[in-house]
């Protein structure tokens, strides 16, 4: 019996969700969040803020409660209870001394490849996004582009923003929802499963799709040891990780202009 068949046997008790429905437990609250920046950043730029707050903005207002609400739905309705955590599956416990390293590798790896594609491909790729997007999505592509320097006040609300939603909360709930949610409900798939998570988590970021191959890149092996590990709890420190190092990169950029 192969390593792959051994695992799915034994995670058999996770109920599998047919593939239709993982791919639109995957999407809507991407297609929702995506909905949301495209009518709030026209508003946000006439108020001078930067397109950048309809993201965090909206990961507090759209994807934190969409994705803990369907966890809170679906575990009503499977075992009677309205926490969020009880159908959430891989929450095996890692040694201090392994999680860390390993959460702190994947993190690298992810930066590494956003590194690379912002410097090398990034440019070109938005060059060629089709003329039918959205202004709102155009804009986005162009963070802080006119060069325009906030003032105090709101570049602290961004910060403070920035910090909460994007760079702890919406990481979190994030990797409950895919990894700790959909994941093993397509468990059945054997390898292809953190694969095809991979790939309709990279498509969920509707609001950059410039980025969804960097996306599947960075992120195909935080769901690959999630997957072998069996444990969220790597991922979601990497995921931690690495968005808080984007808000830096983002804050940097903000200062500088």
């Amino acid at each position: 019996m192969s390593e792959n068949e051994r695992k799915t046997i034994e995670h058999s008790h996770t109920p599998q969700h047919p593939l239709w429905l993982s791919v639109v437990l995957s999407l809507f609250p991407g297609v929702a969040l995506g909905t949301f920046i495209v009518g709030t950043t026209p508003v946000l730029k006439g108020w001078g803020l930067d397109p950048i707050f309809a993201l965090f903005g909206g990961i507090g207002l759209v994807i934190v409660p969409l994705e803990l609400g369907c966890l809170a739905i679906a575990s009503r309705r499977i075992i009677g209870s309205w926490s969020p955590l009880a159908v959430t599956d891989y929450r095996s416990k890692l040694p201090p001394g392994q999680l860390l390293p390993m959460a702190i590798g994947l993190a690298i790896w992810f930066i590494f490849t956003l590194i690379v594609w912002i410097l090398l491909l990034e440019g070109w790729v938005i060059d060629w996004l089709p003329s039918w997007l959205p202004d709102s999505i155009l804009q986005f592509s162009q963070t802080n582009a006119e060069g325009d320097s906030p003032s105090a006040g709101v570049f602290a609300a961004f910060l403070v923003i920035a910090f909460v939603f994007n760079g702890l909360v919406g990481p979190m709930t994030e990797e409950l929802y895919f990894r700790g949610y959909l994941l093993p409900r397509i468990d059945r798939y054997g390898i292809w499963a953190p694969i095809l998570n991979t790939l309709l988590f990279s498509i969920y970021h509707v609001w950059s799709p410039w980025r969804w191959p960097q996306i599947a890149v960075g992120f195909l092996p935080l769901a690959l040891v999630a997957w072998q590990k069996r444990s969220i709890y790597v991922s979601m420190i990497a995921h931690v990780i690495v968005n808080i190092v984007f808000l830096v990169m983002l804050t940097a950029s903000f200062a500088a202009s």
